[in-house]
Order: C-alpha cells, then structure tokens, then sequence
C-alpha cells in the first residue's frame, strides 16, 4: 500500500516481569488486534524507530510481517503507552486493517507558518491538534497540513474549513477551532488594590475630620 513494513515476533510469555527482560533485550512488547482476537507479539526498537522518526501517528499504516509470515497483513498503531520520565516506549496496541472495511483513528493537523495577525498584537490559539476519522485505509492521509501565515486579527478556522478529501469522513465536532487569531486583552487594574486605596482615602478622610473635631 505505501512501502512501509514492520517486523515483529510471537511471543509466548506475557506479564510484567517477562515485558522488563523484553524491554532490557531491546524489544517493545506489543499486542495485535483483530475482530475480537488478539496476538502477543514483540518488536525491535530500532526496527520501530526506523519507521516511526519522531512522534508515533495513529494515521500511518504499514505492513506487519510476524515471524516471516508474509501474511500480507496491514495494522496501525493504536495506543502506545510511554514511560513519562525516561520517554522509552513501554507497550504497543496495534489494530490489523481489513481490506474493504472503513477503520476509525487520528489524524494530526500540522500548523505552518505565523499568522500576520500576531505582529498586529494579536493573540494565536491552538485548538484540535488531531481529528478523529473513519474511510478505507487506502484514503487514510498521515496528516493534514493548515497554512496559518494569512490570518489576521479575528480570523478563525473551524475542523469543517480543514482540506480533506470527500472519502473521509469527519467525526469530530465541525465547528471545534482549530486555529485563531484573537484580540489581545485590555489590562485591568485589579480591583482589590481599588478598594484598598479608596479605603485608605476613607480612613484618611476621616482622620482629618476627627482632628479639626479636636482642635476646635
């Protein structure tokens, strides 16, 4: 479909002590599923690290060949859960595609360029930084790039405005923002130091008028 292949092997056993040696080996430990069922299996890091550079994308498909298999089978990484102090990989989910059938996953959006609305003060907010989707595998894009650099102050783009072809299908919420430029906010001065400053005139007030009482 696109050239792009991942190795893996069976594995017979599972649970947290044997994935610890898996991972020392330089192995990621992993499960495929497919229609209910499923496969324990294992994959090389630098094997996955040579298809995946950078982040890991629901959107990319490739070819899993198990064992040698030549099964001809495509999956996709669905969910990968990641040591939060060291970055290391810790387990993969992967889904087998069936050829005919519509899968559900992510899509990234990539923003490019700085909107010209920012040199004019204004503020930029990111908003969806995927979208959820449902097509055949063959109409699946990696990614939809949004060129921002012509936004001015006020502008906005909405998931219904991304470019995207007729044979996907758009499951998020259309009109979620995807990028805007907004108006900056006029800073206030924060109330409690009003009130604490008419309190002291008042205070201060005050204590003139008890002194002229007093001297009279």
């Amino acid at each position: 479909m696109n050239g792009k292949r991942l190795a893996a092997e069976p594995r017979e056993l599972v649970g947290k002590n044997n994935n610890n040696r898996l991972r020392a080996d330089g192995f990621i430990p992993a499960i495929v599923y497919s229609h209910g069922k499923s496969e324990a299996i294992k994959i090389k890091n630098k094997d996955f690290f040579s298809l995946f550079k950078g982040s890991i994308s629901e959107s990319v498909i490739f070819s899993i060949d198990i064992a040698g298999r030549n099964d001809d089978d495509m999956a996709f990484i669905k969910d990968a859960q990641i040591d939060p102090v060291t970055g290391a990989i810790l387990h993969l989910d992967l889904f087998k595609v069936t050829k005919g059938e519509k899968i559900r996953t992510n899509i990234p959006i990539e923003l490019v360029g700085t909107p010209i609305g920012i040199k004019s003060g204004g503020v930029f907010i990111h908003g969806e930084r995927e979208i959820f989707v449902q097509c055949l595998p063959a109409h699946l894009p990696e990614k939809i790039v949004v060129d921002i650099s012509a936004m001015e102050m006020g502008d906005l783009i909405t998931v219904s405005e991304l470019e995207i072809s007729d044979d996907v299908e758009i499951l998020t919420t259309l009109e979620n923002i995807v990028a805007a430029v907004d108006q900056p906010r006029a800073e206030e001065e924060p109330e409690e130091e009003l009130e604490e400053e008419t309190d002291e005139e008042t205070t201060e007030e005050g204590e003139t008028a008890a002194e002229a009482v007093e001297e009279k």
